[in-house]
């Protein structure tokens, strides 16, 4: 017996093969191996077998809903018939060149023949996927109109996105707000009071965008705040390299509240940053031009002129023992 179309193609293709070496020859062999999965055709003849053949090469079944399907059924058609008519070559290369192979993965094209051959298996598993997704989204506190999003997670399901893919597509999405909830509010409370312990505060659209950007994945946690830290390095020249190093500018200017709580008689957690005594103090330009921590004894002399020292009981004994101490010098006691 005469060897088939699908046999002759198979020696010349194996024989093609066999001219190349090196990483080629390993690229040329996968695409051998691809087409011919179950090595030489054999002698069997007729649509069936080439049909099978079909499937196996490409990992889809050609059923007849889905040749007479609206979106892809007329190219899926031309290269069912190719096969059919012995073309395996030809009809290869127009399944990989189809816009059902490049615009769907193996998964959305499993779920898009499932959707047309098995509505309610289909219906059944995307109604488990918006579930999951709804959840997972609730608990990073997401807020999107549910009309929307219901949208969203069909569009995510058919095409096969990933959480990063689909969480892209809802901050995109006109209905995506800028306030969140869960575990996302919680992040950026953290990252407030982490931008407060550095001395740096920043409005409420800046967290927004933080919490948009961490959703979507444009940014990690510690990308945030390494910003941060340099923000805070930059306006704290003085103690640049120890704020990059992690230590908080709490813990830096600790010593300076201290004086401040003690000389100006003032609760030490009410001492912002926006004090200009202690900003001041902080920002230090030394004698050389240079910024440097300002000497602590230094500071305390700055505050005994700070306006709010003359208040204090501090003065007022201050005064009292300089006045008492003039008056014994000049004998008047």
């Amino acid at each position: 017996m005469a060897d088939t179309p699908q046999q002759i193609q198979y020696d010349k293709d194996l024989a093609a093969l066999n001219g190349f070496d090196g990483s080629a020859r390993v690229r040329a062999k996968e695409a051998f191996d691809l087409k011919y999965p179950k090595g030489r055709p054999t002698s069997v003849s007729g649509s069936t077998a080439s049909t099978s053949g079909l499937i196996t090469a490409t990992g889809f079944a050609f059923t007849k809903t889905m040749l007479e399907d609206p979106k892809f059924g007329a190219e899926l058609k031309a290269i069912y018939d190719l096969w059919v008519s012995g073309k395996e070559t030809e009809a290869l290369d127009a399944y990989f060149k189809s816009k059902w192979y490049s615009t769907l993965g193996r998964t959305a094209a499993d779920r898009y023949t499932m959707k047309l051959n098995q509505p309610a298996v289909y219906a059944s598993e995307l109604d488990a996927f918006k579930i999951a997704q709804k959840q997972r989204l609730s608990r990073v506190g997401v807020k999107i109109d549910d009309a929307d999003l219901d949208n969203y997670l069909a569009q995510a399901f058919d095409g096969a996105f990933s959480d990063g893919q689909l969480d892209a597509m809802i901050v995109k999405s006109a209905s995506f707000g800028t306030k969140f909830g869960g575990d996302t509010l919680t992040k950026i409370q953290t990252f407030r009071e982490y931008a407060d312990s550095y001395g740096i505060s920043y409005d409420d659209k800046k967290y927004s965008q933080w919490g948009a950007d961490l959703f979507s994945g444009k940014i990690t946690d510690s990308e945030i705040e390494l910003s941060i830290r340099t923000e805070s390095a930059s306006k704290y020249p003085g103690f640049a390299d120890r704020i990059m190093k992690g230590t908080t500018l709490d813990a830096l200017s600790s010593a300076y509240k201290s004086s401040m709580a003690s000389i100006l008689e003032i609760d030490a957690d009410s001492i912002g940053y926006d004090d200009p005594t202690l900003n001041k103090a902080l920002q230090y330009i030394g004698p050389d031009g240079k910024p440097t921590s300002k000497p602590l004894w230094e500071f305390e002399s700055d505050l005994r002129s700070d306006a709010r020292w003359q208040f204090t009981n501090n003065a007022r004994d201050s005064i009292d023992s300089m006045q008492y101490k003039v008056m014994k010098d000049w004998g008047l006691m």
